[in-house]
């Protein structure tokens, strides 16, 4: 491909949600040949739209389309499944549809719009969506053909990326309706235009695919997959960037007395007691865990010899990582990880403020389940810095108790 390259041509795009759009409809549009290879043994996903006065959306894979002869509009391919499935969540919201008004029509029916219709009056049960508003009550009949289509195509706008033509519809739509005095729908008209803004806004994220397949035989090589896919996916880590060396910190003490905090190192995922390392606190004796911990990696930071982690896992949440990065300098990533339940909590980006000088941080909280390989390598991780630092804590305490 560089080979045969000309040129190189980018665009920054106000969103993730935004770029995954239009690079799906880029895709669609050249066919270019190098984006066929896939990273799972997967055929591409695509979304569909079927034929007929109400159609229905659905996700296929390329051999259905290929297979099936399947027609209607086809959009797409979808790298992620998984983030697909958030960016129709996100759609339904705006542009509700239905899947059960077409089941309900006889073959004949599916592209008449009066008989598709007058079949569909006929029907009382509201299908599930309608329930929770996100279909516009099709399946029984409550919006006529043509007013359906409109919003299907506002759809595939939306999904093609064409993001200030659908501001420019729904502001006309908001618009016509306050001048008929129907001030309830033009409130539901604002809500989406105000959603289409807020999801397409740069720092909006959506969220990580978590679950990877399993790669490797070992546990705790794919634990590290996952944990480093949740990294990139939050934090933009280069693709390359490896996870060899990951250090845990937690600070014992109690009230303040005989404290001390733990190093511990894991590398390739496994304990490494050999680089374990106590800090043990003796610039103030009162409760303060926070600037305990800033004395610790202020300390270890001296220590370049020892070797630099690649990632730093807290035990604690939001005011302890805020403490660990108002000291941390080099340039790995530190997470936290905090309890009741156990949750990764993760700064997406942080910078200082210039003009109150204070540190501004963005959090994503990642809840995994508790068989979550990345949960229980890192619960691992946390669970061994606590009991190096309950050790020390308690040797210096016997300590002083006989002194």
């Amino acid at each position: 491909m560089t080979a045969k390259a000309a040129f190189l041509k980018y665009e920054i795009l106000d969103s993730e949600l935004e770029a995954l759009l239009i690079e799906a409809e880029l895709i669609r549009l050249h066919q270019p040949e190098y984006n066929s290879l896939l990273k799972d043994d997967k055929s591409p996903i695509y979304v569909q739209i079927t034929e007929g006065v109400y159609p229905r959306v659905k996700m296929v894979r390329r051999r259905d389309i290929l297979q099936k002869n399947l027609t209607g509009t086809i959009l797409g391919p979808y790298q992620s499944g998984y983030k697909l499935k958030q960016v129709l969540k996100i759609a339904r919201k705006l542009f509700g549809w239905c899947d059960k008004a077409q089941t309900r029509l006889n073959p004949e029916e599916i592209h008449q719009p009066a008989a598709a219709l007058k079949t569909l009056q006929k029907h009382q049960q509201a299908c599930f969506y309608q329930h929770l508003d996100l279909c516009p009550s099709a399946c029984t009949g409550q919006i006529s053909p043509q007013e359906y289509q409109k919003n299907i195509q506002q759809l595939i706008l939306f999904l093609r990326g064409k993001k200030k033509q659908v501001l420019k519809n729904l502001k006309e739509k908001m618009t016509a309706q306050a001048a008929d005095l129907k001030y309830e729908q033009a409130a539901q008209t604002r809500n989406k235009i105000n959603l289409i803004k807020e999801i397409t806004q740069q720092n909006y994220r959506l969220k990580p695919d978590l679950v990877l397949p399993a790669l490797h035989d070992n546990a705790v090589e794919n634990a590290l997959d996952h944990l480093l896919k949740i990294l990139q996916d939050l934090m933009q880590l280069p693709r390359q960037y490896q996870l060899t060396r990951i250090e845990g910190y937690d600070v014992s003490n109690i009230q303040g007395k005989n404290a001390a905090v733990s190093l511990v190192c894991f590398t390739h995922g496994l304990p490494d007691k050999k680089n374990y390392r106590l800090f043990n606190i003796k610039s103030l004796d009162t409760p303060n865990d926070y600037q305990m911990l800033k004395e610790a990696l202020t300390r270890r930071q001296n220590h370049p010899e020892w070797g630099k982690p690649h990632l730093l896992v807290i035990d604690g949440g939001k005011g302890q990582v805020r403490a660990a990065l108002s000291v941390w300098e080099w340039p790995n990533p530190v997470i936290g990880i905090a309890k009741n339940p156990d949750r990764l909590i993760i700064p997406t980006q942080h910078y200082l403020d210039k003009k109150t000088h204070r540190l501004k941080i963005e959090y994503e909280v990642v809840n995994l389940d508790s068989k979550h390989p990345t949960l229980q390598l890192v619960q691992r991780i946390r669970d061994e810095s606590h009991r190096f630092a309950k050790k020390q804590h308690t040797r210096l305490r016997r300590k002083n108790l006989l002194r």
